[in-house]
Formats: structure tokens, C-alpha cells, sequence
């Protein structure tokens, strides 16, 4: 696979890693959604919907729990701004593995969605090769990109190189 599967500005990825951390605080998990445009395998994010803008409480376990009405709101979110879900993002107070939780409960199970877990709650600097990126085949089976392959399948390009 040598195209990227995730464009996006570099300035969103730094503020979207800014706010799992602040939101994490070190020491629970954070997450949200990167919306923008998916056009066949293009995936170009332009915005970053924190979890607890769809639910107030989706943080408040050890772990990231949705329940079905934020989804409708995820959706009406995103027709209301012509956007599309790109990815979900999330940390992990250690590395960037899947939990089995993760692997068995994709945030949207739909075969070409991609997932990002960043390591160590996203405090300190967050280098691209310790992301874990996992794109979701269906039926709870992943491709897993860990290292230096997804640095060169996160490109990060300017706003205006985005659609």
C-alpha cells in the first residue's frame, strides 16, 4: 500500500493531539472523530469532533463508551457541515495496541473505516511511527500499520492542498 490512507494539515493533527491530552489529563482515555471528505480511497480530514461534543459523559469510564444517540448526532453533525467521518482517534495509557474492546467494537463498522490510537494518553511529544493505524476490513478483522510504515501512510498536507 503506498498511497496515504489519511491526508490532513498539520495543524490539526497538533491540536487534535492537544486536545487528548488536555482531555486525558494523563490519566484516562480521549478520543474523538476526524471529519472531512472520503472520496474511494482518499481520506482528507479537515475537523476534529471531540467525543464529549457527542456525549458529555462518553469519557467518564476507563474507557470510550458512545452510546447510539451520539451517533445520530455524529450524523447530523456532519450532514449539517457536509462532512463525512475520515477516522476515529483515540489514546491508550500505553502503547498504540488495539484492546480487544477495540478490535471487537469499531466505532463505525464499516469495511475501509480507519482507526489511530495514540500511546502514552498523547502526553508528550506524540511521534508519528508510535501511532498505531488500523483499517477495518469488516466482520472484526483489521489491517494493523504500526512503525514506519504509517508514516508514510499519514500525509500530512496544507489546508489548501485539501479539498
Amino acid at each position: 500500500m503506498s498511497a496515504p490512507l489519511l491526508e490532513l494539515p498539520p495543524a490539526l493533527w497538533d491540536a487534535t493531539l492537544a486536545h487528548l491530552r488536555q482531555q486525558g489529563a494523563g490519566v484516562r482515555e480521549s478520543g474523538g472523530f476526524l471529519l472531512g471528505k472520503v472520496q474511494r480511497d482518499r481520506r482528507v480530514a479537515t475537523h476534529f469532533l471531540p467525543y464529549e461534543q457527542l456525549q458529555h459523559d462518553a469519557l467518564q469510564a476507563d474507557f470510550v463508551h458512545l452510546s447510539a444517540a451520539s451517533f445520530g448526532r455524529l450524523w447530523d453533525y456532519c450532514a449539517d457541515h457536509d462532512l463525512d467521518v475520515v477516522a476515529d482517534v483515540h489514546t491508550h495509557r500505553y502503547g498504540a495496541g488495539q484492546s480487544r474492546s477495540d478490535s471487537e467494537n469499531p466505532m463505525l463498522a464499516i469495511a475501509g473505516h480507519l482507526a489511530l490510537i495514540v500511546p502514552d494518553f498523547a502526553q508528550g511529544p506524540v511521534h508519528l511511527e508510535e501511532v498505531g493505524l488500523y483499517l477495518y476490513q469488516g466482520t472484526h478483522r483489521w489491517q494493523r500499520f504500526r512503525g514506519q510504515p504509517v508514516t508514510t501512510l499519514i500525509k500530512f498536507a496544507a489546508a489548501e492542498d485539501t479539498p
